[in-house]
């Protein structure tokens, strides 16, 4: 917001210079950008932050100056004697949950031309044109007390009527821009008998804007729903200064002040004879009463500050403050400040004017706890800490994506999905049902670009109607993809990804995880198992998905449930470090194609039992000298007794009985 420092003293006589009153404002989280000086004024560019609406107007502003400078804030004139007599129109509020209150006032034998020069000054260095006398002051009171207004010209009002409601189904209106908009059923419109004049909160209608030929005005005042309005300001790409405050919601408490402010200067600048009023709605309600605690303050900040201090700081910021029981400080919060409703939100007041800099840097007492991390958490660290070491890179996407891209994936709508009714772009329109559709999108970026050997992975969370909603309808998925070559640490050459490969990479998962890698299987449908339940699904992709998203080599993904493996151990077991040394002993063999590793393993281990401490291959052959069928295939077993030395007459003795075996039982050649 632009902040006119000759402006702002005409409500508060502070001496401070622009520099050091913007500097001031800085300090207390009112930060300004930039000062650009316009003639014989400064201009200051301010960030206010969303729940700073009471920040968007001078008299607002003023408040902050007041409370760091101890000056008073001179008030302009707010009230007026109401004229007697019945309203000649009416107003209908329809819909009360989009406008609770709504305020119209009518403002005769109004002369408008131009505005007079102090005026146009005003309103142009705010950035605005200057339109005319009665539209300029209501742009003069909304930024001066922070209430949007609208004047409609009254005698173009079809039946005399005010209706608010919302919009009807296709119902067309040109806005004042001269836009032809067409509106949508969750619009809220300020109509006639007819047809919409505003669109409420937003902009005024071309049909009754005022102009150099009005003579009646009617002038309105209102607050109304900040989300209605933002979402009509959004889905017409259509802001105004009025819709900026609305949706970060207005101080109810201004609606008919301000309206009153407006017409005693449309009185006295166009000539206005001031008219009924009708005032319609749920009226403001006195701001509620929050207790300060001294001790719970001074605690906080490590300060030691007095509560005629804390009193005076909070009263000029406009908060009514007074001693409540012993050490306590009773605050009534007005309707302006929105945005204090705890005791932790009047600290934050004291803080930033008391100054951050002026309080000392502490660091916070760590109270020990057993488990300072919950285990869905110490899961998640789990399986990226597993995957991460097998050698696949963490990818991380948006939980929102197109519905088109989720029709591209599964062929159809997907009624379980979840839409987002205030979605910033078409591309994060619905929340994802699974990951496989947000993973795709790293896979072709990757591919497209030269990066064709990928394993990537993600854990996130996917959202659907049919699950729980004490869960907030979502769980956590892993979704693991992998294509292009394939190498392990023992293999020399790469060699395409495989089925296997994935399958490979769960089994370890799973095993990692306290879980038994025997009770994971996959059906021929490519659903995945865990000991009978289904936890997730394992396939290639179609090559109708990989011609939607232009991949162009073979892609296998498997997504897991990670909420569905409620058997999870991650209970860490130590032993002690063995204190007698181990024997190795190499096998070379060659085996059929039907001759796993796992079978292998599981011989070697019922056989030796306890005193085989770990069995790992190290070498694969096929080719020459190897029968088409088979594959050559060499291993180590490595032994060890952790209470003795084993004797190598102990360990020829096993080994061979191992080979024998393997023999016998597997039918493998020995090499």
């Amino acid at each position: 917001m632009k902040i006119s420092y000759n402006w702002l003293k005409e409500y508060i006589k502070f001496k401070e210079s622009p520099a050091g009153i913007a500097d001031a404002l800085t300090q207390s989280g009112s930060e300004i950008k930039a000062i650009d000086r316009s003639g014989g004024d400064h201009v200051m560019d301010m960030e206010i932050t969303p729940n700073r609406s009471d920040c968007l107007s001078y008299i607002g502003i003023a408040r902050e100056v007041s409370a760091l400078t101890g000056k008073a804030v001179k008030m302009p004139p707010l009230k007026i004697k109401e004229p007697s007599g019945k309203a000649p129109f009416t107003v209908d509020i329809k819909d009360k949950d989009l406008c609770p209150r709504y305020t119209a006032r009518l403002i005769t034998d109004a002369k408008v031309a131009e505005s007079p020069g102090w005026l146009k000054k005003k309103i142009t260095v705010m950035g605005l044109r200057p339109v005319n006398n009665v539209v300029d002051i209501t742009n003069f009171v909304l930024f001066e007390l922070g209430q949007p207004l609208h004047a409609f010209d009254y005698d173009r009002i079809k039946g005399g009527s005010l209706i608010i409601r919302r919009a009807r189904r296709d119902e067309k209106m040109t806005t004042i821009d001269n836009v032809e908009r067409r509106l949508e059923k969750d619009m809220l419109v300020i109509a006639d008998k007819e047809r919409p004049v505003a669109l409420g909160g937003v902009m005024g209608g071309l049909d009754t804007e005022v102009t150099e030929a009005t003579k009646n005005v009617l002038l309105e005042s209102a607050y109304f729903n900040p989300t209605s309005i933002r979402r009509t300001s959004f889905k017409l790409a259509l802001m105004s200064e009025s819709s900026y405050r609305f949706e970060r919601s207005v101080d109810p408490g201004t609606v008919l002040p301000a309206s009153n402010r407006a017409a005693l200067l449309i009185k006295d600048i166009c000539g206005g004879k001031i008219g009924a009023l009708i005032d319609k709605g749920i009226r403001p309600k006195k701001g509620q009463t929050v207790a300060l605690r001294i001790e719970r303050l001074n605690k906080i900040l490590n300060l030691g500050l007095k509560e005629a201090y804390v009193k005076k700081v909070l009263t000029a910021l406009g908060l009514k403050a007074s001693s409540g029981r012993k050490g306590t400080v009773k605050v009534s919060v007005p309707t302006f400040r929105q945005d204090v409703n705890y005791e932790i939100d009047l600290i934050e007041e004291i803080a930033r004017m008391h100054g951050y800099k002026n309080i000392d840097t502490t660091i916070p007492r760590v109270i020990p706890h057993h488990e300072r991390k919950l285990l869905p958490w110490r899961v998640k660290e789990k399986v990226r800490e597993v995957l991460t070491l097998m050698g696949l890179n963490e990818v991380i996407t948006c939980a929102m994506l197109s519905r088109t891209n989720l029709q591209k994936v599964f062929g159809r709508d997907m009624p379980e999905a979840i839409a987002v009714k205030n979605y910033l772009s078409f591309d994060q329109e619905i929340m994802r049902t699974c990951l496989l559709p947000s993973m795709l999108t790293p896979l072709s970026h990757n591919i497209n670009r030269g990066v064709k050997d990928l394993k990537i992975f993600e854990i996130g969370n996917v959202y659907r109607k049919d699950l729980k909603p004490a869960d907030g309808y979502s769980t956590t998925n892993i979704c693991i993809a992998m294509t292009g070559l394939f190498s392990s640490g023992w293999q020399r050459e790469k060699r395409p990804v495989t089925f296997l490969d994935l399958k490979g990479i769960l089994k370890k998962l799973c095993f990692n995880l306290g879980l038994d890698p025997k009770k994971l299987t996959i059906d021929v449908q490519s659903q995945v198992e865990y000991d009978g339940k289904a936890i997730g699904n394992m396939t290639a992709l179609s090559a109708r998905v990989r011609d939607a998203f232009d991949l162009r080599q073979e892609i296998f993904i498997a997504e897991i449930n990670i909420g569905a493996l409620s058997f999870i151990n991650l209970d860490k077991r130590f032993r002690d470090i063995p204190k007698h040394p181990s024997v190795k002993r190499d096998i070379s063999l060659i085996a059929g194609d039907n001759v796993s590793f796992e079978k292998i393993a599981s011989l070697v281990k019922k056989q030796a039992g306890e005193f085989v401490e770990r069995i790992e291959p190290f070498d694969e052959y096929t080719g020459k000298h190897i029968p088409p069928d088979r594959h050559g295939l060499a291993f180590r077993i490595e032994y060890r007794d952790r209470k003795r030395t084993l004797t190598a007459a102990e360990v020829d003795k096993m080994h061979s009985a191992i080979r024998k075996s393997l023999v016998e039982e597997l039918g493998v050649t020995l090499r």
